[in-house]
C-alpha cells in the first residue's frame, strides 16, 4: 500500500492566475483545497473533498460576491445553496439530480478539473473518453446544470473536461501548473 497523499503546491494556470493549492488524503478521501489569485487579487478560496473512490462528496466556494456550498445525498440528489451580495435571499439547491459519478465544476480551478480528472484515471486508457453529468459553477457565481459533460484522457497525463482548455495531472492526480512547484505537508 502506498502512503496517502499529502502535498503542497503553486503555479500558474493557463489564464495566468497563481493558483496555490493542498491535497491531503485520509480514510474518509482526500480534500483538495486551493486559492486562485490575479496580482493582489484573491478570485476564489475552494474547498473540494472526494470520498475513498475518488466521487465528489463536499464544496465549499468562496469568492468576493458570495459563498457556494454543495454535497451529494445517498438518494441521487445534490444539494446546498448560494449566498450572494445583494441577493435577497439564500438560493437553496435541493434535489438536483446527481449520480455517484457526477462532476461539479468550478470556473478558473485547476483543482476541480483535477479531482475529475483523478476520479477517472483508473478507468480510461489514452485516447478515450466517458460522458458524465454534473454542475458548473461559473465565473459570474451562476449555476448550471449540465446534462453532459465530456471526460477526455488525451494522453497519459492531459486531460480536458468539457470544451475546456487541455491541463495536466501528475501520476498522483496533482495538478501540473507553469512553473509549478510541490512539497511535502509533512516533514519526514
Amino acid at each position: 500500500m502506498t502512503a496517502p497523499t499529502r502535498v503542497a503546491g503553486w503555479g500558474e494556470a493557463a489564464d495566468g492566475s497563481v493558483v496555490t493549492w493542498t491535497v491531503a488524503e485520509g480514510r474518509k478521501g482526500r480534500r483538495w483545497r486551493e486559492v486562485v489569485a490575479r496580482g493582489a487579487s484573491t478570485v476564489h478560496a475552494l474547498l473540494l473533498e472526494t470520498d475513498p473512490d475518488a466521487r465528489f462528496s463536499h464544496l465549499e466556494l468562496a469568492r468576493a460576491d458570495g459563498l457556494w456550498t454543495f454535497h451529494p445525498e445517498a438518494d441521487g440528489t445534490l444539494h446546498g445553496n448560494q449566498v450572494r451580495a445583494g441577493d435577497l435571499d439564500v438560493r437553496h439547491v435541493r434535489g438536483w439530480p446527481f449520480d455517484a459519478d457526477d462532476a461539479v465544476i468550478v470556473e478558473d480551478s485547476p483543482i476541480s478539473l483535477a479531482a475529475i480528472a483523478w476520479r477517472h484515471e483508473s478507468g480510461l486508457v489514452a485516447g478515450s473518453a466517458v460522458v458524465v453529468a454534473g454542475v458548473f459553477i461559473g465565473a459570474d457565481g451562476e449555476l448550471e446544470r449540465l446534462p453532459t459533460i465530456a471526460v477526455e484522457r488525451l494522453s497519459s497525463g492531459r486531460w480536458r473536461v468539457g470544451e475546456g482548455t487541455p491541463f495536466e495531472i501528475d501520476a498522483t492526480g496533482l495538478p501540473v501548473l507553469a512553473g509549478g512547484q510541490q512539497r511535502a505537508l509533512e516533514q519526514t
